[in-house]
């Protein structure tokens, strides 16, 4: 097995889990180590935008999550690009803390690979979940949506759009808590106020067809209500086991999502009423017209999963 050597000086820092737990609390100084710390890598947990996702065990007893990226060292300056795009990823990560949002623990660089050091969440992916147990119920998918919804609201008031939710980004604890995860295709927006002005749209194509928004798709500029739709797209996916126009291929999906006159399918009629229309305002074309994060917990659909 691997032993990789963490040094204190690369910035990375293990927390005091318990102290974590016990006062939801994660301080910069809740525990450093002077010492190099070792961790051994697992099996593969999976594969995020940028990289290769693994479970580790550091010396100190701890499972964490390691997205390593091995840097392309033959282009100096595309490998340059590389990593100020990891370095992105890892300030963005730093300054996220929410309990609907997986922690993180610190990075390292060796040689060519660059490892990101998380937080573990054992549960696993909402869609490795629907394929184990099948569609949710609506009473739990209820409960996931309202948290996914708090760690979405938490990501726009902090001027981050995630970019890429589908039930893959999505984690499980054990307990029923939800995680967000894989914020290798988030940015960070400009200060522009919480409507999602001219300036907050970041037109460039990240995220999957068919969860993207008619807006992304059409390059029209990206911003918070973006990720709105594809919620709605994971509601769906929740609900039924797979997003909307998951029959189609990935490129017709694309091309109805981007038509002018592209109905996307209701809920079917087994759901509530609630569920049906929640979905449908997430998928309301017209961004401008989409309601918020912060808009959508109160909408009735939510009231069900106290």
């Amino acid at each position: 097995m691997p032993k990789y050597r963490l040094r204190h000086n690369n910035g990375f820092k293990i927390y005091d889990q318990e102290k974590f737990l016990n006062e939801k609390i994660f301080s910069e100084n809740s525990l450093t180590y002077e010492e190099p710390v070792l961790w051994t890598r697992g099996e593969i947990l999976g594969k995020g935008a940028y990289g290769t996702v693994y479970c580790g065990l550091t010396s100190q007893g701890q499972l964490i999550a390691v997205k390593q990226v091995v840097l392309d060292t033959s282009e100096k300056l595309a490998t340059e690009k590389e990593y100020r795009k990891l370095q992105e990823e890892v300030d963005l990560l730093k300054a996220l803390k929410h309990v609907n949002i997986v922690a993180y623990l610190g990075t390292c660089l060796e040689e060519n690979i660059v490892s990101i050091f998380m937080e573990f969440v054992p549960g696993g992916s909402i869609s490795s979940i629907i394929n184990r147990f099948g569609p949710l119920p609506e009473m739990v998918f209820c409960k996931y949506t309202k948290q996914i919804l708090q760690g979405v609201a938490y990501l726009h008031e902090n001027c981050v759009v995630h970019r890429d939710i589908k039930g893959n980004n999505v984690m499980l604890m054990p307990t029923g808590i939800i995680k967000l995860i894989d914020f290798g295709c988030a940015k960070r927006l400009a200060w522009a106020g919480l409507n999602g002005t001219h300036s907050d749209m970041l037109k460039s194509m990240h995220g999957t067809p068919y969860w993207m928004a008619p807006e992304v798709i059409n390059e029209s500029g990206y911003g918070r209500k973006s990720d709105i739709w594809s919620i709605g797209c994971t509601v769906f996916e929740m609900a039924t086991g797979k997003p909307p126009l998951a029959s189609m291929g990935r490129m017709a999906a694309m091309f109805y999502i981007g038509a002018h006159r592209g109905l996307m399918p209701p809920l079917p009629e087994h759901f509530s009423e609630s569920a049906a229309d929640f979905v449908r305002v997430c998928l309301t074309r017209d961004q401008h017209e989409r309601p918020s994060a912060v808009q959508l917990l109160k909408h009735s659909f939510l009231k069900r999963s106290h």
